[in-house]
């Protein structure tokens, strides 16, 4: 189940056939417009758009729910942790929601702990649609006709792929682990079972570690950083969608960057 939280999902959407690099720039410009973003409504109107951009790409629900099930449990254990925080540490004025004691829920609190749930969300769903929809095998002649040095875009190519390995390599341990008598615990308590996983560190990290001086030694025997010039067997070309993708996200950057920084509306 681990190794399908990062992995690659075949489509024929119309995010599916997007040029990565143009997938990569709107990402890049839509979490910088959230992270800039001011208030409520302008946080829902970012979710509201990233859930469009989500929905175009038509993924498998199935495919997705483990991914899903396990950002939603941290978001909201961040949310619940900021909303105490927020009420025991930074307390504010306004109409009191609920109170235990010395704990009060103000209206002011409640709207300052949603924000940052809505504006993870948002990154979330463009992130794990860019995710879902590119060929780990794009990433780094993406990256690197994008300018990024090739030596930076493939690290960034070999940690998606690289990512999926580990969780199956940790499978394949419990499982090895398991026919000698192992049997883990902690039914359906993630942090049981997190803790049950926990002997298993060692002996994962150690094969893992074996892994990467073989990938190491393979593109070293094939001259991999021998030359500062890198060309690229497979060239990318925009497309009409790809520059009106690229066009929506610099419109909604620049629209909240000159409301926020420059009018300060």
């Amino acid at each position: 189940m681990g190794e399908r939280f990062v992995r690659y999902i075949e489509g024929k959407s119309i995010i599916h056939r997007l040029d990565p690099r143009a997938k990569i720039i709107f990402v890049f410009l839509f979490i910088l417009s959230t992270l800039i973003a001011r208030g409520l409504i302008e946080v829902a109107f970012l979710l509201v758009a990233g859930f469009v951009f989500y929905m175009l790409a038509r993924l498998p629900f199935r495919e997705t729910y483990a991914t899903w099930r396990f950002l939603i449990l941290v978001i909201v254990v961040l949310s619940f942790l900021n909303l105490f925080t927020l009420t025991l540490l930074y307390p504010k004025g306004g109409t009191v929601l609920a109170e235990w004691g010395p704990i009060k829920i103000t209206e002011e609190n409640l709207l300052a702990s949603v924000t940052p749930v809505l504006r993870l969300l948002s990154i979330a769903t463009v992130t794990l649609a860019l995710v879902f929809t590119t060929p780990t095998n794009l990433y780094a002649p993406a990256l690197g006709q994008l300018g990024v040095p090739y030596k930076a875009a493939y690290v960034v190519e070999l940690s998606f792929r690289y990512i999926p390995e580990m969780f199956r390599e940790l499978r394949k341990t419990l499982e090895a682990q398991m026919a000698r008598g192992y049997r883990p615990r902690g039914g359906k308590n993630p942090l049981a079972r997190i803790i049950q996983v926990v002997p298993l560190i060692l002996p994962v990290t150690v094969s893992s570690a074996l892994n990467v001086y073989d990938i190491a030694d393979a593109m070293e025997l094939r001259g991999f950083g021998s030359e500062k010039c890198h060309t690229w067997y497979r060239e990318l070309s925009f497309s009409v969608k790809d520059y009106l993708l690229v066009i929506i996200g610099a419109t909604i950057f620049l629209a909240f960057l000159l409301k926020n920084f420059i009018f300060r509306l």
